[in-house]
């Protein structure tokens, strides 16, 4: 009996919840309903139902009650010329009034659209998303957006821009590579003196392929907290995949790039750790596509082999100090905005400026303007660049040296023996000026020379820098015997060490090696290095001996004009020994 009254009761609560009855269609089962006019609790009810169920159907059933006729009693229902009419409906007409606003159709069609796209679309719609939504920073590190730095603010150096024109088409096409099988590099390493542009050219790199670009510093992944330096190598290489492409610089890496320690027990420092998960990050198992490392140390030596090896950084650029058309480049980039006189001539400044960093050119020309806006010159002179470039090569001191009339004689003599050596010396470089200089801190006197541009040196050269380093003495001693001053100490010191070198390491002595583990071959390197010398003395005692009317007059110009040339120089000694040789600047 219980059984019959829940079977009604069932029956009866589906007829007036769920009205529709159900027939057979397209093999499939399709509601046909016959609607009648709904109460309040009918409505509530349904969409209750509603609700639980899938919400694309929930959407479906809200839109059918708000198309279909409520008041025809005979009007079936057809699913599938509601889902067409549905699919072509507008935004207005798919809401009900007051109802639930759910919009899937528009959404639907852009992932269409998406799916449908070419790979070079989807690349370029997923790139601008990055670039547009990616975060721009995070707790330790910051990314800039299109750096205003290019190769135009670069002066010279042309061999590596060309270098790395290749590397920009890697960051801007990376995925172009992809389909050659052929490894892209993650990464390069700038390497040489300090004030060379390593820092402008990673910024150029940048700028030239409208990147984004991190600058970091290696020291700020040294910390005494444990873990701390690996976590920030993670933050900054998620940050970059997050910009990507992107440009990580590392200035001074051997900071954090340095060679692991080979003790069991320190093996496990932090630095250490932090090194580990710089290598796995740059080869790992993860991809990196997009970024590149860029790399800048003064002391490559430093850096741990497994950083440098191919397949992490595969290339090596070394920024050494600027030739001559770099120099020039540099120069016409730092002048411009700077006023100067006609005595002011590029091509001397070039020459002068031999063997000098990209930032003592700039720091030459800025200083020579503060010097002449010292004195309310608008203009500076060529006598503007002298003078500052005297206080880098030897220093300055607010007082001036005081000096005897004696000394400042001993001084001038001394300098001319090295300058009258050095201007006869053949394979030796440049004589350039010779400059009695009171404000220097420890060289009142001293004699330029134009730097090499080889780092090959014959034995003629090293030889005559012998005889050039033991003239200044020489030419105390010839002029006033046994008279003389303790300035020769730097001389000397550097010409044992000049005979040492040519003798053992060299190979410029009778024999090549010379085995520095008996007391038999000290004596022997001894004997090899004072032969050596006295050789060099000889030489330049002969030459001081036959020129000592050209020294003392060089002398007299020097103490009254502080600074001797080399053109005047050569003046001298075309005039006294015309008949005998003529020298050429």
């Amino acid at each position: 009996m219980r059984v019959l009254l829940f079977v009604l009761l069932f029956t009866l609560s589906n007829s007036f919840l769920l009205p529709p009855t159900f027939k057979r269609h397209s093999s499939t089962l399709c509601m046909v309903r016959k609607f009648y006019p709904p109460s309040h609790y009918f409505h509530e009810e349904y969409l209750r139902r509603l609700n639980s169920k899938n919400i694309t159907i929930s959407n479906q059933a809200m839109f059918q009650y708000q198309n279909t006729n409520h008041t025809s009693e005979d009007d079936d229902f057809d699913m599938e010329s509601f889902i067409k009419r549905t699919n072509n409906a507008t935004y207005s007409q798919m809401h009900p009034p007051g109802g639930i606003r759910i919009i899937l159709n528009p959404m639907m069609k852009q992932i269409q659209n998406l799916d449908n796209d070419d790979d070079e679309d989807e690349d370029t719609f997923f790139n601008f998303k990055r670039r547009t939504n990616a975060k721009k920073n995070s707790e330790n590190f910051q990314i800039i957006d299109n750096p205003d730095t290019n190769f135009t603010h670069v002066g010279g150096y042309a061999t590596v821009k060309e270098e790395l024109n290749q590397c920009i088409d890697m960051l801007t096409n990376y995925k172009k590579y992809q389909k050659y099988n052929v490894r892209v590099p993650k990464g390069l390493i700038f390497e040489g003196p300090p004030g060379n542009g390593k820092t402008l050219l990673s910024k150029a790199l940048a700028g030239e392929a409208n990147t984004t670009y991190i600058a970091v510093s290696g020291s700020e992944f040294q910390e005494k907290y444990v873990g701390v330096g690996a976590s920030r190598i993670r933050e900054l290489f998620n940050l970059a995949k997050e910009n990507v492409p992107c440009v990580i610089f590392i200035d001074e890496i051997d900071a954090v790039g340095k060679k692991r320690s080979n003790d069991g027990d320190t093996a496990t420092s932090e630095r250490d750790s932090t090194l580990n998960e710089l290598l796995v990050a740059l080869d790992g198992f993860k991809n990196t596509s997009g970024i590149f490392l860029v790399g800048a140390t003064n002391r490559i030596d430093l850096l741990d082999p497994a950083l440098l090896r191919p397949g992490r950084v595969d290339k090596r650029i070394f920024i050494g100090n600027p030739d001559t058309e770099t120099r020039e480049k540099i120069a016409n980039i730092h002048i411009q905005g700077k006023p100067h006189d006609s005595s002011f001539n590029m091509e001397d400044f070039v020459e002068v400026t031999n063997g000098l960093s990209g930032a003592q050119i700039e720091n030459l020309l800025n200083e020579a303007m503060l010097h002449a806006l010292r004195y309310d010159n608008t203009q500076f002179t060529s006598q503007d660049i002298d003078t500052v470039y005297n206080k880098m090569l030897v220093g300055w001191q607010p007082s001036e040296h005081e000096f005897t009339s004696n000394i400042i004689d001993h001084i001038a003599i001394h300098e001319l023996g090295h300058a009258v050596v050095g201007i006869l010396s053949k394979h030796h470089a440049k004589m350039s000026k010779v400059i009695i200089n009171l404000s220097a801190p420890s060289s009142p006197g001293y004699t330029v020379f134009e730097p090499s541009t080889s780092s090959l040196m014959v034995r003629e050269a090293l030889f005559e820098h012998l005889m050039i380093l033991l003239a200044g003495r020489i030419a105390e001693e010839v002029f006033y015997d046994v008279s003389v001053t303790t300035g020769a100490i730097n001389d000397f010191e550097e010409a044992l060490t000049l005979a040492q070198k040519m003798i053992c390491y060299y190979g410029m002595g009778k024999e090549y090696i010379y085995p520095s583990m008996s007391e038999k071959y000290k004596e022997m390197i001894d004997s090899e290095v004072a032969k050596l010398i006295n050789e060099a003395h000889s030489y330049a005692d002969f030459i001081i001996r036959n020129s000592k009317d050209l020294i003392l007059e060089g002398a007299e110009i020097l103490k009254r004009d502080k600074v001797l040339k080399s053109e005047q120089l050569v003046e001298l000694i075309n005039q006294k020994y015309k008949s005998v040789l003529t020298l050429k600047v």
